[in-house]
């Protein structure tokens, strides 16, 4: 009888988690996508910035793009 590889193991010390999966189990640009989203995910717990905050750098980066901008739409 033929044991089933195991999808992925886990292991981690003080400074870094390490993952092993199993080549078959996703594609590396969706592996890639996905490690992109938990850095992301990470950065977002360490912030100090307000849905209020992240809203007004929004506009303010919405108004200078639309500024430098809009001579190609007049």
């Amino acid at each position: 009888m033929q044991a089933i590889a195991q999808p992925y193991q886990i292991s981690s010390n003080n400074q870094e988690v390490t993952i092993k999966l199993n080549r078959s189990l996703i594609e590396q640009d969706k592996l890639e996508q996905f490690l992109d989203y938990l850095f992301i995910k990470s950065i977002q717990q360490k912030s100090q910035l307000s849905e209020e905050m992240a809203n007004e750098l929004i506009n303010e980066i919405d108004n200078a793009i639309w500024e430098k901008q809009k001579g190609l739409f007049e």
